[in-house]
C-alpha cells in the first residue's frame, strides 16, 4: 500500500465524488477510481457504497477513512519538518521540567535536540505536576510534563501517554520488609506511608489512595513533602515508608532501597502536553524526537 492510494481515497471520501476528487487532484477519473479499486482489493473491504445519485463511506470505510487521514497528516508534517531543518529552523522552546519524571531521559535528549536545531534556543522550567498545565495555557512553557490534564482545559491541549510506572516502595535499609524481593500492597496497611502532596500532583496521590483502598485499606498517610528528594530524606530518617513512582528511584539514597509491588498494575501516569491550537515547527520537531525516545522508555517499564 503506498501513500498515494491513501490520498487518492481520502480525497474521495471528502468530496463524495470521483469527479471532483480528480479534479482536485489534477489527475484522471479513471485515475482515482483504479487507485481506489486497488486499495480496496489490496485490504480485501469494500470502502465505499457506489450508486448512480450517491457514492458514501461503509461502515468499514469511514474507520478507515480516519485512520489514513492521521497518516497523511502524520506523513505531511514529517515531510514539512525535514525541509524547515534543512533550511534552518530558529526560534525558542520552553520545556517543563518535572522532577525525575523527566531527569532520566531529557538532559540527553535536550542536548540531541540543540545539536539538531542549532538556530532554537531552549529553556528549561521547573514546575510541580500540577503547575504545568497552567503555565503551558499561559505561553510559559511550550512543552509540559505531568501527570494529567484538568477536564476544563483538554479542549485546549494535545496530550500523549509518556509511560506508565510502576508503584514501588521505599525503605529504610533495616526495615523489616527490606529483605522481600516484591512486596504486596496490603503488607503496607500498618505502615506510615510517605507520600507526594496532593496539591502538588493530585493524580499521583489519588492513584495510591486507590490502590490502596483496592486491596483492602486505608492508608496511614504521614508527611506529604512536595519536594522527591524530601520523601526519600524521611524514608531515610525512619519517618515512614514511601510508595513513589518507579523513576523517583533516579534520585537514590545511600540507606534507601527500593523494592517492586507483588501486583504489577499498580502504576500511574507520565504524559506531555502541548498548546492544540498552534502550529510551531519548532515544538513538532522537538515532539517528534520525544515520540521516537518515547518507545525506549515504555520498553524500560515493561521489563
Amino acid at each position: 500500500m503506498q501513500l498515494r492510494h491513501l490520498r487518492y481515497f481520502c480525497a474521495v471520501a471528502e468530496h463524495g465524488s470521483f469527479t471532483t476528487a480528480a479534479r482536485q487532484l489534477n489527475v484522471s477519473q479513471s485515475g482515482v477510481s483504479g487507485q481506489v479499486h486497488d486499495l480496496e482489493k489490496k485490504i480485501g473491504v469494500v470502502l465505499f457504497q457506489r450508486n448512480q445519485r450517491q457514492l458514501t463511506l461503509t461502515p468499514e470505510g469511514a474507520v478507515f477513512f480516519h485512520e489514513a487521514r492521521e497518516i497523511l497528516i502524520r506523513a505531511d508534517r514529517a515531510v514539512e519538518l525535514v525541509r524547515r531543518s534543512s533550511q534552518g529552523v530558529s526560534g525558542t522552546l520552553t520545556v517543563g521540567l518535572c522532577g525525575p519524571v523527566t531527569a532520566a531521559f531529557l538532559p540527553k535528549l535536550i542536548r540531541r535536540f540543540r545539536k539538531q536545531f542549532p538556530g532554537v534556543a531552549v529553556a528549561l522550567r521547573e514546575l510541580l505536576p500540577s503547575e504545568q498545565i497552567e503555565a503551558l495555557l499561559n505561553s510559559d512553557i511550550d512543552i509540559a510534563f505531568t501527570r494529567g490534564i484538568p477536564a476544563g482545559s483538554k479542549p485546549f491541549v494535545g496530550h500523549e501517554l509518556l509511560v506508565r510506572e510502576p508503584l514501588v516502595v521505599a525503605l529504610p535499609k533495616e526495615h523489616p520488609l527490606a529483605g522481600e524481593q516484591t512486596i504486596a500492597l496490603n503488607r503496607l496497611a500498618k505502615e506510615r506511608l510517605i507520600v507526594f502532596c496532593r496539591d502538588g500532583a493530585p493524580e499521583v496521590f489519588d492513584a495510591i489512595v486507590a490502590v490502596c483502598k483496592k486491596a483492602k485499606f486505608s492508608p496511614r498517610i504521614g508527611d506529604t513533602p512536595s519536594a522527591w528528594q524530601s520523601i526519600l530524606t524521611m524514608v531515610e530518617a525512619d519517618e515512614g515508608v514511601g510508595l513513589i513512582p518507579s523513576c523517583v528511584q533516579y534520585l537514590r539514597s545511600t540507606d534507601v532501597i527500593f523494592r517492586p509491588l507483588a501486583d504489577k498494575r499498580c502504576k500511574v501516569d507520565a504524559i506531555f502536553a502541548w498548546r492544540r491550537h498552534e502550529s510551531s515547527a519548532v515544538t513538532d520537531a522537538f515532539l517528534a524526537l520525544l515520540r521516537a525516545k518515547r518507545t525506549e522508555l515504555q520498553r524500560a517499564n515493561e521489563r
